[in-house]
C-alpha cells in the first residue's frame, strides 16, 4: 500500500506586510496549482525576503513557509523542505495550521525514510485536529509498517543467535570429533608402540635362547669330544699293556 501524500497549500490572508509579498505569495500559489513547482518555490523565498530585519513572524509568515515546504518537497529537497515545515510549525497560531504544518513535515520525513519521526508528526497532527482522516490514514500505516520491520528485525536477530549456536554446536562437535580422533590416534600409537615392545622383547628373548642353546651345544660337544679323548687314551694304555706281555705259544699236537 502506498503511502497517502497530501499537502496541503494554505491560502495567503489579505493581510501581508507589503504589497510584494501579497503578490509574490499569490503568485506561488497559481504556480504551484500550475505543478510549477520550483518557480512557486522562488516566489515563496521573495515574500519570506519581506520579514528580514524587526519584522515578527506572523499568520503570513507560517504560510509562506509552509507552502516553500511543500513547494520544495515536490521537487524531493526534502532536507530543505523539513527546515521550512519546521519554521511554520514554530509559528503556527492555530491549532488548524499546525495540524497542516505537522501532516505536511510527517509527509516529508517518511520520504526522508524516517518513519519514526513520520509517526511522531502524524500523531501531533491528530492531536491538533482529530478529524484529520489524512493523518489518521498515515499514522496507521507508518505504525504498520515500524511494528512489521521491527518483527523482521527481531526475526533475523533470532536467526542469527540460531545460526550463532548451530555455529557453536558444530565447532564443539568439530572439536569432540578432533579430540576424539587424536585420542584414537594416540591409542593406536601407544598399541603401536607396544606392539614393537613386545616384538622386541620377544625377538631378544629368542636370541637370548639360540645363544643358551648354542652354548649348551657347544658345551654337550666339548663333554662328547672329551669322553672320545677319554676312552682313546684308556684304549690306547691297554694295547699298550698287551705289547708289553709275553705271548703264550700254545703246541699244536
Amino acid at each position: 500500500m502506498k503511502l497517502l501524500v497530501f499537502l496541503t497549500l494554505l491560502l495567503l490572508p489579505q493581510a501581508l506586510p507589503g504589497g510584494n509579498s501579497k503578490k509574490q505569495g499569490r503568485e506561488g500559489n497559481a504556480l504551484y496549482k500550475q505543478e510549477k513547482y520550483e518557480e512557486a518555490a522562488n516566489a515563496y523565498y521573495g515574500g519570506l525576503n519581506s520579514y528580514q530585519g524587526d519584522a515578527q513572524p506572523d499568520e503570513a509568515f507560517y504560510g509562506l513557509q509552509n507552502n516553500l515546504g511543500a513547494a520544495l518537497h515536490r521537487q524531493e529537497e526534502y532536507d530543505m523542505a523539513q527546515e521550512a515545515f519546521a519554521r511554520a510549525l514554530q509559528t503556527a497560531e492555530t491549532d488548524d495550521d499546525y495540524a497542516r504544518a505537522a501532516y505536511n513535515a510527517g509527509n516529508n520525513a517518511f520520504q526522508r525514510q524516517e518513519a519514526e519521526a513520520a509517526l511522531e508528526h502524524y500523531k501531533n497532527a491528530l492531536l491538533a485536529d482529530p478529524t484529520n482522516e489524512d493523518a489518521k490514514f498515515n499514522y496507521e500505516f507508518v505504525k504498520r509498517q515500524l511494528e512489521e520491520q521491527q518483527n523482521q528485525d527481531q526475526q533475523q536477530d533470532q536467526q542469527q543467535d540460531q545460526n550463532q549456536d548451530q555455529n557453536q554446536d558444530q565447532q564443539q562437535d568439530q572439536n569432540q570429533d578432533q579430540n576424539q580422533d587424536q585420542n584414537q590416534d594416540q591409542q593406536q600409537q601407544n598399541q603401536d608402540q607396544q606392539d614393537q615392545q613386545q616384538d622386541q622383547q620377544q625377538q631378544q628373548q629368542q636370541e637370548q635362547q639360540q645363544q643358551q642353546e648354542q652354548q649348551l651345544s657347544r658345551q654337550q660337544a666339548e663333554r662328547i669330544l672329551q669322553a672320545l679323548e677319554n676312552e682313546e687314551e684308556q684304549l690306547l694304555r691297554e694295547v699298550q699293556k698287551m705289547k708289553g706281555r709275553p705271548r703264550r705259544v700254545e703246541k699244536d699236537w
